[in-house]
């Protein structure tokens, strides 16, 4: 996978996430309290996304620390 692939991998999946996290918002400000059954589909939501941030992670770790810091330096 090239840096380009990654960053829009990264980037569909944050919009995953945002789109659940904000349907969980409005949820639960509306409900004020969550059922098991609606917690487990919350959370049958979240899996597939926490499994593509996994990939992604490890996908990402060969560029980890491979910015512009000078050798020997904490800039």
């Amino acid at each position: 996978m090239n840096p380009i692939e990654l960053i829009d991998r990264l980037c569909a999946v944050t919009e995953a996430q945002s789109r659940i996290i904000r349907e969980q918002a409005l949820f639960i400000e509306q409900m004020k309290t969550v059922d098991a059954e609606t917690k487990k589909q919350f959370a049958d939501m979240r899996g597939p996304v926490d499994a593509e941030l996994d990939l992604l992670e490890v996908g990402l770790r060969p560029y980890h620390n491979t910015g512009c810091r000078k050798e020997g330096t904490d800039e």
